[in-house]
This record gives structure tokens, C-alpha cells and sequence, in this order.
């Protein structure tokens, strides 16, 4: 790939140019998860940070937000992943510095967590079936399931974080009564972030208002009950579907089902741009499909794009581990959204 095409792509990123003031964001809307082990929140003493340019800091650099669906032992569709495949995503991810966050994470514009020269990456998983969480009969996480190869391989990586977003809907990961809020509330307790994904996966597009913001709402609703200190922060598309009203999105319902979404995820196809970017955009958040099944697609999928990115490392977002600053080359300054101008260090 030539270099202009790679930035080409690199572009088409953010979807929407609606890049707010919410670099310092106070909503309501919080997490109050521990923190993971192996993450290092902003609250911890830090050291020093080391010199920008030893660490070739790049903090407006490209950031993969990658989507997963259902883990099977043999993968039948575009969408599924082995066991397999995901563990060696993990060791990829790791032997190439990244660092997971939550997507929260990134549509808050907080990127306090990863350490001075790596990368963060955000781990999402759609429609919360089965093999992504699952508890054996002492109520651990099962080993076998997406959580519990990503809590081993922490165990083996401590300074990797077992840091996922999983979007939910009606019955998740096959739970049903009293099962479901408890798996919701461990979910929280181990620093995970449960997101909002519809009540019952419709097309967003075919409903009107009224309806969409029940299909959100509802599911907004059963997530507060069970964590009230952590409801849901980001949407994932279902379908990738826009409904006809995108303001829906943001914020809706009443009472019960009110619900206010700081982010949301979309389908594909490509790296974010850094949330520091002055094109990005936190209501319209690309993902990189991870499917061990061969679609024939590679622009769409991960090996693809970790490829583009090992190949231009300059491209990448690499922190500088300085959480008040956004530090970058100086060739870069173009890139920075206007209002956040006063936090930039340039080298």
C-alpha cells in the first residue's frame, strides 16, 4: 500500500465532524470500576515522564478500536473467532506495545491510563452471547470464555490489562434472572465496561423515535438497576444502522429509561482517529472486525490494519505518559482540534 493510500484510509475515520468541547467532559455519566489490574489510572503516583521523542510520543496518532463477536470453537461466519485466534490477537497486540482501555475511555478523551510509549487499543464484543463471558459453578470467570483467556493472558502479561467493553442486549451472554445483574455487577467490579447494544437488536432505521429510544432505554434501564454507579456510557450500532433521527442516540427515554451515551461505535471499518484529533468525532467511532473466518475483506480486519500500522509506526498513537499534556512531533500541530490547544507540547 503507498503511503497516500494508507492515510487516505487512515481519514475516512471520523464519519462526522462534530467535535465538541468535552475534552475535559463533568457528565453524570461515571465509572466508578476499580481500577484493572495492570492499569495505572490517573489517581496513582506517577514517576517522571521520560522525553517525548525517547519514546517517539505521537498522541495524535491512530488508535484500533476492534469489534469481536461470537467466540466458537470453529468459526462458520464472518463475524466468529476460535479460541485460537483470539489469543494470538492478544499476544500480537502485546508483542506490538498496545495497551487496552475501555471505550468510555476513549470517547471522554481520557487516555490517562496508558503508560509513556504504548498504544492503546480498545476491545469491544457485540451482542453478549455465550462464549464471550460465561461463570463456572464457584462463580468464577470460566476460562474457556473471550473474559477468561483475557484475565489469564493479564495473568501471564500483568502490565497488559484484562480491559474489555462488552455491548449487551436483552439476555446477556445467555443469563437469565438473578444471574444476569450479578454478572453485570462483576463484570463493573473487574474494571470492564457493559455497554448498550439495543434491547432486541433491531434496525435502528426502520423504527421511529419513539421506538428507538425504547430499544435503547430498556436496555439503558437493566444495566442501571443492577450498577447504578456505572450505567451505560457508549452504544454499538446495531446492524451499524443509523436511525433516521441520530440525535436519539445522545440521550432519550424518561424516568426509568432515561439513558445518555457519550460515545457510540460503529461497524467498520478502520483505525480512530485520537480523541485529541480536530476530526474526531465520539458519536461515530470506527471499528477493525476480528474474525478468524477468511471473508476475503482484509481492509476490514485486524491482521490488515495492525499490518499498515507496524509497517508506519509514525501513524500510530503512542503515548508520552504525561496525562495533562498531548504531546506530539511538530509537524503534527494541524491535526490538533482547536480548543485543546492550550494542553500541547510539541517536539
Amino acid at each position: 500500500m503507498t503511503r497516500r493510500r494508507f492515510l487516505a484510509l487512515a481519514a475516512t475515520t471520523a464519519l462526522a465532524t462534530a467535535c465538541t468541547d468535552t475534552a475535559a467532559d463533568t457528565s453524570p455519566v461515571v465509572h466508578n470500576s476499580p481500577t484493572p489490574a495492570g492499569a495505572t489510572r490517573s489517581t496513582r503516583r506517577r514517576s517522571a515522564p521520560p522525553s517525548p521523542a525517547a519514546v517517539h510520543a505521537n498522541e495524535l496518532g491512530l488508535i484500533p478500536v476492534l469489534m469481536h463477536h461470537r467466540l466458537v470453537t470453529s468459526a462458520a461466519g464472518s463475524y466468529d473467532m476460535t479460541p485460537a485466534f483470539f489469543r494470538q490477537e492478544l499476544e500480537r497486540l502485546y508483542r506490538e506495545n498496545y495497551h487496552p482501555i475501555r471505550a468510555l475511555d476513549l470517547a471522554r478523551r481520557d487516555l490517562s491510563s496508558v503508560p509513556a510509549g504504548k498504544t492503546p487499543v480498545v476491545l469491544t464484543f457485540d451482542d453478549s452471547t455465550p462464549g464471550q463471558v460465561a461463570f463456572n459453578s464457584t462463580g468464577r470467570v470460566a476460562g474457556d470464555c473471550a473474559l477468561g483467556i483475557l484475565q489469564s493472558f493479564h495473568a501471564r502479561h500483568p502490565e497488559f490489562p484484562a480491559v474489555a467493553t462488552f455491548y449487551l442486549n436483552k439476555h446477556p451472554f445467555g443469563l437469565t434472572g438473578s444471574a444476569v445483574p450479578r454478572a453485570l455487577v462483576r463484570l463493573n467490579a473487574l474494571g470492564c465496561e457493559v455497554g448498550n447494544h439495543t434491547w432486541s437488536h433491531p434496525n435502528l432505521h426502520a423504527l421511529s423515535r419513539v421506538e428507538a429510544e425504547a430499544e435503547i432505554g430498556k436496555l439503558a434501564a437493566m444495566v442501571s438497576q443492577a450498577t447504578p454507579t456505572a450505567p451505560c456510557g457508549t452504544l454499538a450500532l446495531p446492524l451499524g444502522v443509523h436511525p433516521r433521527d441520530s440525535t436519539v442516540l445522545a440521550a432519550g427515554g424518561r424516568g426509568g429509561t432515561a439513558y445518555r451515551n457519550l460515545g457510540v461505535v460503529l461497524v467498520g471499518a478502520n483505525p480512530s482517529h485520537s480523541p485529541y484529533h480536530r476530526d474526531f468525532d465520539p458519536m461515530a467511532i470506527p471499528r477493525i472486525r476480528c474474525s478468524s473466518h477468511d471473508s476475503g475483506r482484509g481492509e476490514l480486519e485486524l491482521g490488515y490494519w495492525l499490518d499498515q500500522l507496524a509497517a508506519r509506526p509514525d501513524q500510530k498513537y503512542v503515548s508520552a505518559g504525561n496525562p495533562a499534556r498531548i504531546t506530539a512531533p511538530r509537524g503534527r500541530q494541524s491535526l490538533l482540534a482547536p480548543k485543546l490547544r492550550s494542553r500541547a507540547v510539541w517536539y
